[in-house]
């Protein structure tokens, strides 16, 4: 039979058989009002949203439910006649179902309400198409998503999941991760870097990751190091974008980072013989990787998100997504009071995508100048610029601290004349810490200098900090050697009196 046009789908018999059940028996009231609400019954059954609802405030008023309190009810809200009056209330307890089949009928109610949003939402974009004109095609149809989304997305909220089901999960969750656990502890994406693998076990799927620091630190560095070892270490693909630079500087940054040959020297083209082959050997290994790179110009956050879908949708998978950086992104058309309430919803919706395409996004943010005004200058969550809901929503947060970024550390004289690292035998002349650590900074080869990550906030683990060696002139970062290691941990391990 066929439906009449502007009667969307419903099920009048399912709502009923609900109704009379709970108006009979106890048990179907407490199934009844926690799995629905007054909007899953059809508009147009009129009365069976009008008992509904007085079941609900007869709940709240802590009153039992049966066909007299109902009338009353209704009574009160001068609804009993529009209804039908009493005989329709005894017509729904006529109608009752049993509890066995209780919970199939209420299923049937909440199917039959999310195909009539479905339908709504779909009519509501197609009256927009077609009364309204689309200067944003890309925009339009991101819009038209999120309206199918929000539909979709309903009926996962309203379903517990039970500490049976959660046990299972979690085994399963556990025997996966056993299996796929590395010789070096890693579960999650490989950022070929010890000490951060050893803190986070690898980037886990699903996690939100900021990365912070001031301007010229270093941080989009990282980020593409950390690309590059995702790619080729866990053999995955990445997606990068890139608001800040062009796709050819980034390709540059990673030909420099790879072939370890200063950027000047590629980008001017003054290269001898062994650059040249250093560089070809470095693109040829960028080459075997999977790394996709998206340099639109202020890209908005929908397309971000459709973009992520589709790559994962014609890759087979996404390992890791990173976004260069989240002070660049417009969210969307909408109005916001302040930049902070925008930036919130960014870092929202980078979450969510996170979750949905179960892949670590690592969004890149700056740090306020405050941290430039106090006497110690290593940064904190609160330096975060614009947080907003960026620490809420972050799993973890990597705040990077460089020393000779705030001052200037001299000629590396003393210590690179020594071609070693200090050792018990150096004096210290009754130095800080923060002296001894420069001097050991400065015996560090060409132009390299210490990077501290700190790992601010973990979700899932310790915090702490990690020190990694940067080379500026080809941006790489590298893991410290053994030696450098075990000579910043005798410096750690000084009590204030040994100084």
């Amino acid at each position: 039979m066929a439906r009449n046009r502007e009667e969307l789908p419903n099920n009048k018999e399912a709502e009923k058989a609900v109704l009379g059940a709970m108006l009979i028996a106890p048990e179907a009231v407490v199934d009844g009002l926690g799995s629905l609400i007054a909007e899953e019954f059809y508009e147009g059954n009129y009365a069976n949203r009008a008992v509904f609802k007085a079941m609900r405030q007869l709940q709240d008023k802590h009153i039992p439910i049966d066909v007299q309190t109902v009338t009353e009810e209704l009574i009160n809200s001068k609804e009993l006649d529009s209804i039908g009056g009493t005989e329709y209330l005894l017509e729904l307890s006529q109608s009752a179902i049993s509890l066995s089949n209780l919970e199939f009928y209420i299923k049937i109610i909440k199917d039959q309400a999310i195909i009539r949003n479905l339908l709504m939402a779909m009519r509501e974009i197609d009256n927009t198409f077609q009364n309204e004109e689309i200067e944003d095609i890309s925009d339009f149809v991101t819009q038209a998503e999120l309206k199918i989304r929000k539909v979709t997305e309903k009926r996962r909220i309203s379903n517990f999941i039970a500490s049976d089901e959660l046990a299972d999960r979690v085994r399963e969750s556990i025997n996966l991760q056993t299996k796929q656990v590395s010789e070096d502890g890693v579960t999650g994406i490989n950022t070929g870097y010890t000490g951060l693998n050893h803190y986070t076990h690898g980037f886990q799927r699903d996690n939100l990751i900021i990365m912070a620091a001031r301007p010229g630190v270093g941080k989009t560095a990282l980020a593409l190091n950390i690309a590059f070892n995702a790619s080729l270490k866990s053999n995955i693909p990445v997606a990068i974008f890139s608001l800040e630079m062009s796709a050819d500087s980034l390709a540059k940054r990673l030909v420099a980072n790879r072939a370890c040959v200063d950027l000047d020297h590629i980008t001017t083209g003054y290269l001898n013989k062994s650059e040249r082959l250093s560089i070809e050997e470095a693109i040829n290994a960028i080459s075997r990787s999977t790394i996709f790179i998206d340099d639109t110009p202020g890209i908005k956050l929908y397309d971000i998100v459709a973009k992520s879908r589709k790559l994962k949708a014609t890759q087979g998978d996404l390992g890791l997504v990173i976004v260069d950086y989240i002070g660049l992104i417009t969210s969307s058309n909408k109005k916001f009071e302040s930049r902070q309430q925008e930036v919130s919803e960014i870092s929202r919706s980078l979450k969510d995508l996170a979750r949905e395409l179960k892949v670590p996004v690592i969004a890149i943010s700056q740090l306020s100048r405050e941290v430039e005004k106090r006497e110690n200058k290593r940064p904190q969550l609160s330096d975060l610029r614009e947080s907003g809901s960026i620490e809420q929503d972050a799993d973890l947060v990597l705040l990077l601290y460089r020393q000779d970024y705030y001052e200037n550390i001299g000629a590396k004289v003393a210590s690179k004349k020594m071609g070693r690292y200090p050792t018990d035998e150096t004096p210290r002349d009754g130095k800080s810490k923060e002296e001894q650590k420069r001097e050991l900074d400065a015996s560090l080869p060409g132009d390299a200098s210490t990077v501290e990550v700190i790992i601010a906030k973990n979700r899932n683990g310790k915090t702490g900090k990690i020190p990694l060696h940067f080379f500026k002139s080809y941006g790489r970062f590298d893991n410290p050697t053994k030696e450098y290691e075990e000579a910043l941990a005798k410096i750690e391990s000084q009590s204030d009196g040994d100084m």
